[in-house]
């Protein structure tokens, strides 16, 4: 069984690098909009058979609930590589044979995106990556099993993912998506969602808080 986890820190600290340019309502509203926009895709992923959300977030762990996804609740934020071994965990016992983490800042991802990471794989355990924009960072990490290696997320965890899977002797590959490198970190980032032509609700969320002229 193939699940897609989706690991996220609770709003009231989520993306706190663009704090100083939105207010804190703000801020909350657009990460919501991005923590949907990624849940929806997955769930529409036809080679993802069950989807998982780890958190400590209420209205994240409600809103997995009511599309049908595993709420797995983080009690306290406990950072992303404890919660995505949390999340792991449940997804094991609910019959995981391998576990897709996507992270949760990905406003442009789509399900056709997800689904080519699970497409083409070898036999036996592997490991397959998708690096953030700037190169350094995972956005997403496929194990299969869930056990192939344990997550380095944080930095330069795309070279620290595939050093693992070096070190452990597991086969790797990686994909270059759009949507699967793009994520949001900082004001700039996210007045570059100007070009997508998409009514995601990140994009409306950001034409809403006048990040960018509304189309014409």
């Amino acid at each position: 069984m193939r699940f897609a986890l989706l690991p996220s820190k609770p709003l009231a600290i989520a993306k706190s690098r663009l704090a100083p340019h939105l207010s804190d309502t703000d801020r909350r509203a657009l990460c919501y909009a991005m923590f949907h926009d990624v849940l929806e895709c997955l769930c529409r992923a036809q080679n993802v058979d069950a989807v998982a959300v780890v958190t400590a977030d209420p209205s994240f762990l409600d809103l997995a609930a009511r599309v049908g996804a595993l709420a797995v609740d983080e009690g306290t934020p406990r950072g992303l590589n404890a919660a995505a071994a949390l999340g792991t965990a449940r997804c094991v016992e609910h019959g995981a044979s391998a576990v897709l983490i996507v992270l949760s800042d990905l406003p442009l991802v789509t399900a056709e995106e997800i689904d080519s990471l699970l497409v083409d794989l070898p036999q036996g355990t592997h490991v397959r990556l998708a690096r953030s924009h700037e190169g350094l960072g995972t956005n997403a990490l496929l194990r299969i099993p869930p056990s192939a290696i344990s997550t380095r997320f944080g930095g330069r965890s795309f070279f620290d993912h595939l050093a693992a899977a070096e070190d452990a002797g597991v086969s790797h590959s990686e994909v270059d998506v759009a949507g699967l490198s793009f994520d949001i970190d900082t004001i700039d980032d996210l007045r570059e969602l100007r070009r997508v032509m998409r009514p995601t609700r990140t994009v409306v969320e950001a034409r809403k808080l006048g990040l960018f002229p509304a189309a014409s």
